[in-house]
């Protein structure tokens, strides 16, 4: 059984299904499971078919979604309208456009149900998986959310657990993967016509497609490079 794990997908749904074909080709079968990073929501032009999408592909593979910051952004977004007006501005506005709606509260109970049912994290015996980050010195179980969905990866350090932290949220403009040894970030701007990656963290090779059709591959061994200076939206 491999593990299949996804970055922020952020409403691209022509990248997500050609790199689940992507997979497909590699031999992805049901006894595999795939792993989402969290942020299927804003940016990307069609919120909406990417959770329909992975709604459906829970019936055919076992699938385990993780909670991004943005989705945790648009749950605030129902309860003020400050926290509305910070979801408009980081994205949230082509998410209702996709939902044809013009109220955070008028999207239908099916998407809250999804957004609900993703985890905080997922952990198996030499990788833990999490949309933003850890900090190095607390148990996995006890974690804050505030780092989980927000830590930015230069800000990350070995996790007390010796375990290897992939995760997504701190997006790479050079559009590959970022391998820190201890941490690797598969976030690669796929809402910037950027990749979409998907990473096999045993063998460490990883699959990228995108909107336009195109799909490469490489393998992270490959990849150790300096972390890049920040230079994304504050609600990225």
């Amino acid at each position: 059984m491999r593990h299949f794990v996804i970055g922020d997908i952020h409403g691209c749904l022509k990248s997500l299904k050609n790199l689940v074909k992507y997979l497909e080709a590699q031999g992805l079968g049901p006894r595999d499971t795939i792993i989402t990073l969290g942020d299927y929501i804003d940016r990307g032009p069609d919120t909406k078919g990417v959770i329909d999408y992975l709604i459906d592909l829970k019936k055919k593979y076992r699938v385990i979604c993780l909670k991004g910051n943005h989705e945790e952004l648009m749950e605030y977004a129902r309860e003020s309208k400050q926290d509305l007006e910070f979801w408009i501005e980081n994205g949230g506005q082509v998410t209702l456009d996709s939902f044809g709606v013009d109220n955070v509260k008028k999207i239908s109970g099916k998407y809250w149900d999804f957004i609900i049912s993703c985890f905080q994290y997922h952990e198996t015996s030499h990788h833990i998986f999490v949309h933003a980050g850890l900090k190095s010195n607390v148990p996995l179980n006890r974690q804050h959310p505030n780092i989980l969905f927000w830590q930015r990866l230069r800000d990350s350090k070995a996790h007390m657990s010796g375990k290897t932290v992939i995760c997504g949220h701190s997006p790479q403009d050079s559009g590959v993967p970022i391998n820190l040894g201890h941490t690797i970030g598969i976030d690669t701007y796929a809402f910037a016509d950027l990749w979409l990656t998907c990473l096999d963290p045993v063998s460490g090779e990883f699959w990228q497609a995108n909107e336009f059709g195109d799909r490469q591959k490489g393998n992270i061994s490959e990849l150790k490079v300096p972390l890049p200076p920040l230079s994304q939206p504050s609600g990225q």
